[in-house]
């Protein structure tokens, strides 16, 4: 697809249609926006950003929608709204398209505050992001730059309430519900027959962001092998739509490799600890070189996300313990055992 209002359409084994087209979340991204025809209803499946050109994407590609594929509809036509996960770049958007439509709102259960409170989540993970970034040894001198760049998106959006959840016990509208925790606590992926949208618990090209669990419960990259998983055991699955970039017509193949990926970064870590102990914020440098802005912290995170689940398993261990004792948020050094 060459320009953002180019449609694609997927038919799934069962004949349901599914419609795609692409939003400017931020700069540099790009986030992919569906739209499920099951022949009863409409259901949008995430929102976009928030930000003025993601908001316009959705109206661009609404008008895409009759211009190349004649399928005449506006968001006042969507009968119901489905958010993958709590990441911005995928539900910012809920409060222009409910100026559009008053089609209810459904998130799983671990998200929901994540969307109907917004205000207080923000504050409580900025707190416990700025605590783990003083214990990954980041300066104090580039704290303060690094929570801004966080929090920069955070002001468009406002709480807005959920109407129901989406739980795997229960499909939705014959949507199959898997929750898959790791990148996101309340992550699904939504079964449509044959065909498998995976927002960001599988994409095509990227290996989803990680992030470690002490700064949000349910995320962590022991959940996300563990989800990695539970998808590669769900048969049948013919394509594989994310929630960035290219279809997947391998779904199990593109698990094997991101898979094989984290298993090569977890065995660079150790190589990295194998002599002096490190810092996060050493390991991050060694891992990824020098990267810039909003790549800084996704760095520091991936590579948190790592860590903590090397440590949690005993592969690699503390070693400054007389700082930890008398430091209350200490930089915490490890080593390989």
């Amino acid at each position: 697809m060459s320009n953002m209002s180019d449609v694609q359409q997927y038919v799934t084994g069962d004949g349901r249609r599914i419609y795609g087209f692409r939003v400017q979340a931020f700069a540099g991204l790009v986030a992919n926006i569906y739209v499920i025809d099951d022949g009863a209803r409409l259901i949008l499946v995430d929102t976009g950003s928030g930000l003025a050109q993601s908001n316009q994407g959705l109206v661009d590609g609404f008008a895409a929608l009759q211009r190349e594929l004649g399928v005449a509809w506006q968001m006042a036509d969507i009968d119901q709204i489905l958010i993958t996960h709590g990441h911005i770049d995928h539900f910012g958007g809920l409060p222009f398209v409910r100026q559009q439509t008053d089609a209810p709102v459904g998130v799983h259960i671990l998200d929901r505050r994540v969307l109907s409170s917004y205000e207080e989540r923000v504050m409580v993970a900025s707190r416990r992001l700025e605590t783990f970034l003083v214990g990954a040894g980041v300066p104090e001198k580039y704290l303060a730059q690094l929570m801004q760049v966080y929090l920069f998106a955070k002001p468009f959006y406002h709480s807005t309430p959920v109407q129901f959840l989406l739980e795997p016990s229960r499909p939705v509208f014959d949507i199959d519900i898997y929750h898959v925790p790791g990148h996101c606590p309340g992550q699904v992926c939504l079964r449509l027959g044959d065909v498998l949208l995976t927002a960001d618990h599988v994409l095509a090209r990227t290996t989803p962001h990680q992030a470690p669990e002490s700064i949000t419960l349910n995320t962590g990259l022991g959940h996300y092998l563990d989800s990695l998983d539970k998808i590669a055991q769900v048969p049948g699955i013919r394509l594989a739509l994310g929630g960035h970039e290219a279809p997947m017509p391998d779904l199990y193949g593109r698990i094997g490799a991101i898979q094989q990926a984290h298993q090569e970064r977890l065995d660079k870590i150790l190589a990295i600890c194998a002599g002096m102990p490190q810092s996060i914020a050493e390991i991050s440098r060694a891992l990824f070189g020098r990267v810039e802005s909003y790549h800084v912290l996704l760095a520091l995170e991936e590579t948190g996300a790592h860590v903590e689940y090397l440590y949690q398993r005993g592969e690699l261990v503390a070693t400054n313990l007389a700082e930890i004792e008398q430091t209350q948020n200490p930089v915490i050094r490890y080593q390989r055992v």
